[in-house]
């Protein structure tokens, strides 16, 4: 039992070290971690989904307020402020800009007349170069940015007209209104397994990392049928009977996707969306055992390198539209639970995930096996 067991080992240090031999092998480990690397430390630097220039006139204490929120927090959006209209419009012509917001000259008067429900005029000229969805997402932030100084406006004309507090002075009634002002979140990000999900330790450059990596393994796999195939047809495994020659894939492919999985578990870690040690490792090795067993089976499906190799470019646009790297698909719920990124990426933050992952495994393996019988009649 040991002989065996020591015979595995050193057939499997053999198969190591002919593969760090090969520098397009060398090359899929060391790119990854590149990518990784220079992703983690570009989410570090400032970026944003769109740009936005922005024109506040000196005098309007109020513009300047909502200047103040929306510079002083983190966000998904670049601020570029302009000395006046004219800049912020030619920022917006030269294309340094996707859009520009420009703010009244008279926003305050503008807002009290909306309080009071007198007039409705707009408070933010906002001009585009298309329309888009981070844009979309822009107007929101404005909306939110805008409301405080609306709710207070509401707040000041309901007091000192509708309960005819006409003399208070505004300095009394700010700080009333302040005085029960709540603090806090309404909301509470959580991931499906009950853990908290932290808005800090992940930016957007950062979200699509595990998914692109996801991928990668996958395609490591299928580099591994092909390798196999390839061993196959140059006879290097003539002297296997076919079932021993289907336990020998596993092999082979274990020593791809160990080197493979150790790669993956490193990128996480140098691009920033690591979570926790133990949960990251059971979820790569299973991920890992279900990227081999679907290579398999694309392996004894194919039977030939050229047919597997034609698969890569279509296969690989499949899992980028289905898999949930960039964009999530409501629709093709069946042809997601085939691809095993889908499993991988929804297990990382659902136990439920993990098992189906785990499932879907023994069923890729049990199915390998019927064709493998098959092949052999």
């Amino acid at each position: 039992m040991l002989t065996k067991i020591y015979d595995r080992i050193v057939r499997g240090w053999l198969l190591q070290k002919r593969l760090f031999h090969k520098y397009s092998f060398l090359l899929m480990l060391i790119l990854p971690l590149l990518f990784a690397a220079g992703l983690g430390r570009l989410s570090k630097e400032e970026s944003g989904i769109a740009v936005i220039a922005l024109y506040v006139p000196e005098d309007e204490v109020l513009a300047k307020q909502v200047e103040e929120r929306l510079l002083g927090r983190d966000s998904v959006f670049r601020f570029l402020s302009c000395a006046d209209k004219e800049e912020a419009l030619t920022f917006l012509e030269t294309g340094e800009a996707d859009a520009a917001w420009l703010f009244d000259e008279e926003m305050e008067a503008k807002l009290h007349e909306l309080a009071r429900k007198r007039r409705i005029r707009p408070l933010v000229q906002v001009v585009e170069r298309k329309d888009s969805v981070p844009l979309l997402l822009a107007r929101e932030v404005l909306v939110a940015a805008v409301y405080p100084a609306y709710s207070y406006a509401v707040y000041e004309s309901y007091v000192t007209e509708d309960l005819g507090f006409a003399k208070l002075e505004e300095e009394e009634i700010r700080r009333t209104y302040e005085s029960v002002s709540v603090t806090g979140s309404l909301f509470q990000r959580v991931w499906p397994d009950g853990s908290a999900a932290d808005a800090e330790t992940s930016s957007y450059v950062q979200a699509p990392l595990r998914g692109i990596l996801a991928i990668w393994l996958t395609f490591l796999g299928l580099a591994a049928a092909l390798f196999f195939m390839q061993d196959e047809a140059r006879g290097v495994y003539g002297r296997l009977t076919g079932s021993r020659r289907f336990f020998a894939f596993y092999g082979v492919g274990g020593v791809f996707l160990f080197d493979g999985t150790v790669v993956l578990l490193l990128c996480c870690q140098f691009g920033g969306v690591f979570t926790q040690f133990w949960r990251e490792v059971v979820c790569a090795a299973v991920f890992a055992c279900c990227v081999l067993a679907f290579a398999n089976l694309l392996r004894l499906l194919c039977r030939r390198p050229a047919w597997l190799g034609a698969l890569f470019l279509p296969l690989g646009a499949v899992m980028l539209a289905l898999s949930p790297v960039f964009l999530e698909v409501l629709n093709f719920r069946a042809g997601k639970l085939l691809l095993p990124p889908c499993y991988y990426l929804y297990a990382i933050h659902n136990n439920s995930y993990l098992y189906k992952m785990a499932v879907y495994t023994i069923l890729l393996v049990l199915v390998n096996a019927v064709l493998q019988r098959i092949k052999e009649v």
